[in-house]
């Protein structure tokens, strides 16, 4: 069936060459709008990318600005320590400013290592903040604990794009930097860290809170036990405001798992919109042609079809060969974009991603190629013999 198929294709090729054209054109861009979406969508899921699954954080400030009593962080700290003891609380992290992912603005310091400067994201955080943000990714050596910060050399933990930045080429562990003016030893390595999603992978290092500059600001994460959101909630609350009171300070409670669905949810809605809304009217106008084109070759083919018929094919068959045929033309159409596609995607580190993206066009072209066929085919299978014979005398 498939070589009679192609051999009829050869003998129309000429008529065929506006949609054959048209199919490369539409496979391309389908090839270029979906491997657009492999980056951000690969990285949310790969390692590296923070857990956010049940974490808190929260701002407290005051009603009137003017007021000039400042907010004593002792009472803060005191509470987010208090709520360990709370049935609904997993787990805390005690981090300074910058550390917690997606909720500030990430600070950069110089670090020297072997005498060479070097620019790192700076990260100062406690002995929690690993089994909270990044579970499983330490690839050499270990995470620090808090009383660590006492030590005269303290610890630090470096991401690999750090070690490879600064050309750390043999095991880092053990090896010193200095960063503010005084001499960390790193005690492991993280394998990979997205601060943001969607964002390259960060050179960063991960120090101590304890040993931060004074003038720092504490963040607080605090992670509440699965289905047990509400009540730490409304624990939370009734605690703070028990200690501040509510006609003069208030306190938002963040809930970092939703802040960070929104923000993706944000950015592929954006991205659905400005590449989505081309592609459909693209798609919508190729359909239209290639419906039309497909549609009149098979009106100028109607005594075929009736000889066809009254030689004993039946009309699903008939209905199958044609929209095969469309089928068939539309492979040979996506077969230079996948040639191009495996010589620059096929072996890279993403390539099953790729090949999903990929796979996925060639999806939506097979369903086109079906849709604008079917209605055409389905009116040739259903042409009487005799008026068709007599149509095409």
């Amino acid at each position: 069936m498939i070589r009679h198929i192609l051999k009829l294709m050869w003998n129309r090729k000429r008529s065929l060459a506006w949609i054959f054209v048209e199919q490369i054109l539409v496979f391309a861009v389908l090839l270029w709008s979906f491997t657009q979406a492999v980056d951000p969508v690969s990285k949310y899921f790969s390692k590296g990318t923070v857990r956010t699954n049940n974490i808190f954080s929260f701002n407290l400030n005051k009603i009137d600005e003017t007021d000039p009593e400042e907010i004593d962080d002792t009472y803060v700290h005191n509470i987010v320590e208090g709520a360990n003891q709370w049935s609904s609380v997993e787990l805390i992290s005690m981090n300074r400013d910058g550390a917690i992912p997606d909720l500030t603005r990430a600070r950069s310091d110089s670090l020297i290592f072997r005498g060479n400067r070097h620019l790192a994201f700076t990260m100062y955080c406690d002995e929690n903040y690993h089994t909270m943000f990044l579970p499983g990714l330490i690839s050499q050596g270990g995470w620090f604990r808090d009383s660590d910060a006492l030590l005269e050399i303290p610890p630090a933990v470096i991401t690999q794009q750090l070690a490879d930045q600064i050309g750390i080429t043999d095991n880092p562990v053990g090896q010193t930097f200095e960063c503010r003016g005084r001499t960390y030893r790193i005690t492991g390595v993280v394998d990979i860290f997205f601060y943001r999603i969607g964002h390259n992978a960060m050179s960063a290092v991960f120090m101590p809170a304890m040993t931060a500059p004074e003038n720092w600001g504490w963040e607080y994460a605090i992670k509440s036990k699965p289905y047990m959101e509400d009540d730490f909630s409304r624990a939370f609350l009734e605690e703070f405001y028990r200690i501040f009171p509510r006609d003069r300070f208030f306190v938002e409670l963040i809930d970092y798992s939703e802040l960070i669905e929104t923000q993706i949810f944000f950015n592929l809605l954006f991205g659905i919109y400005m590449v989505g809304t081309p592609i459909f009217f693209l798609l919508l106008f190729a359909f239209m042609g290639t419906f039309g084109v497909v549609w009149m070759q098979t009106k100028k083919r109607i005594s075929e079809m009736g000889l066809r018929i009254a030689l004993g094919s039946t009309p699903a068959r008939l209905m199958i060969t044609l929209i095969v045929e469309n089928l068939i033309l539309t492979t040979i159409a996506m077969l230079p974009g996948l040639f191009v596609t495996s010589f620059l995607y096929a072996y890279s580190p993403e390539g099953w991603g790729w090949l999903a993206a990929v796979g996925a066009a060639v999806v939506v072209m097979w369903l086109f190629s079906v849709i604008s066929a079917w209605y055409p085919a389905r009116k040739a299978a259903r042409v009487q013999p005799v008026e068709a014979l007599k149509a095409g005398q």
